[in-house]
């Protein structure tokens, strides 16, 4: 329930299309079951030979309904998709907005491909979820329950021969759905590999092609996106025709013994065509009550993905009262050891005692993994230290506001990153002012 009124809230200013979605598909049914009552009624007119101006006004009645029906329909289509389209806006830009105030660490813990990933794959099956919530989890279990009604009222002890065929294929999409419960999880597991997959080859694709392993590098993926959940659910179709065709040979052919045998008292044709309308009504609910439950399956592991980016707590914070101004450019490590992570064995740097005085320059040397690039990020804070402290302009970099700490210190990254955009906008990205 939580995890409900979490994502609830990210509908913010689309509840008027989502409110107005499940209107037209309450509308839609209840017009959609009619229908075939009084195509029914119709067709028993015509068979008593009804004059021509009822037919006629009988006719133009079911004229009117389709329409108004195909009205309700597509309404629900037009308003659904700005309610759902809407909805993955904002959580997308919940995300969004809780990515950029994570420190290092917290990038550390999901990975830069798992966060795409989030950011695309899991909101995209968030969206459709919502999309099916407001419509198909509306209109099916609707249709449902009111074809079965009318079923009953149309064909009485007819009604009973849907209790051969559902059960089984309720029986049917249950296993099928189960089956791809599992294998659906597996594969919300592999996005982020594949993700970090393609990412690494592109950004490593001289070393990909000087090498020669392009054909080894394509195998590797082809395995990784192996998919046996959607041949699992691929089932549902073969399925629900032969329980379609079943249900549709089996009413045929005891509705219209009943007919012959009681001379139409029990059951009348026009009846009898209104009992197929509503068998494929009712098995067709049956059938998106299933995709539902396998699409909400899907969509659970995105929910709680994305859940857990919305829910991390940034691990770097501004103190109370941050202050705001640094007095000079003397750094000074104190006792300093710093280590990525609480579980890790050694410590990436320790005991580090370092001062450095305003416009003195020093350089660091060491090996490759030495920690060189790990002591200068303590110092504009883009990690905490584990121990010790680190001051700048003789305070405590944890004494400042983030902003004004990182504006004193300036950094000239290892490697060279280029934003999207002209050559103008990028020697402008640190100061949109520059002259």
């Amino acid at each position: 329930m939580n995890m409900i009124r979490r994502f609830m809230g990210c509908i913010r200013e689309y509840k008027k299309p989502t409110i107005l979605t499940l209107l037209c598909m309450v509308g839609e049914v209840a017009i959609e079951v009619l229908i075939p009552f009084f195509t029914a009624n119709l067709v028993n007119e015509i068979k008593g030979g009804a004059e021509l101006g009822g037919v006629v006004r009988v006719g133009l009645g079911l004229i009117l309904m389709s329409l108004v029906s195909l009205g309700c329909g597509a309404l629900g289509g037009l308003f659904g998709s700005r309610a759902s389209a809407g909805f993955a806006k904002n959580v997308r830009h919940d995300v969004f907005t809780r990515v950029q105030s994570f420190a290092f660490e917290n990038i550390d813990k999901f990975s830069s491909a798992s966060l795409v990933t989030r950011m695309t794959t899991d909101i995209n099956n968030v969206q459709m979820s919502f999309m099916m919530c407001i419509r198909i989890a509306v209109r099916a279990p609707l249709m449902f329950l009111f074809a079965v009604i009318m079923a009953y009222i149309m064909g009485g002890a007819l009604a009973t021969t849907f209790l051969i065929i559902i059960p089984v294929l309720v029986i049917g999409l249950l296993l099928i759905a189960r089956k791809a419960m599992p294998a659906f999880r597996a594969v919300f597991r592999k996005y982020d590999k594949l993700n970090e997959s393609v990412e690494e080859n592109v950004r490593a694709m001289r070393v990909v092609k000087g090498f020669a392993r392009e054909e080894y590098e394509k195998k590797k993926f082809a395995a990784a996106s192996h998919n046996i959940a959607e041949r699992v659910v691929a089932l549902n179709a073969p399925l629900m025709q032969f329980c379609v065709y079943f249900n549709m040979i089996f009413v045929l052919f005891v509705g219209s013994k009943l007919i012959v045998t009681n001379g139409g008292t029990t059951i009348d044709v026009g009846q009898l065509s209104a009992m197929l309308t509503y068998g494929m009504q009712i098995l067709m609910s049956l059938m998106m009550i299933s995709m539902i439950y396998v699409m909400m399956t899907m969509s659970y592991e995105s929910f709680v993905r994305i859940r857990e980016v919305l829910e991390e707590e940034p691990a770097l914070t501004n103190p109370a009262s941050p202050a705001t101004d640094v007095k000079d450019g003397s750094i000074d490590f104190e006792n300093v050891s710093f280590k990525y992570s609480a579980q890790a064995k050694k410590f990436a740097l320790q005991d580090i005692n370092l001062h450095i005085d305003s416009g003195m320059t020093v350089g660091i040397l060491g090996g490759t993994g030495s920690s060189k690039s790990t002591l200068v990020q303590l110092i504009p804070r883009l990690y905490d230290t584990t121990e010790g402290c680190v001051k700048v302009g003789g305070r405590d970099v944890r004494e400042y506001d983030l902003e004004a700490l990182r504006g004193a210190v300036s950094v000239v990254l290892q490697k060279n990153v280029l934003f999207s955009g002209t050559i103008k906008d990028n020697l402008r990205w640190g100061n949109e002012n520059a002259t």
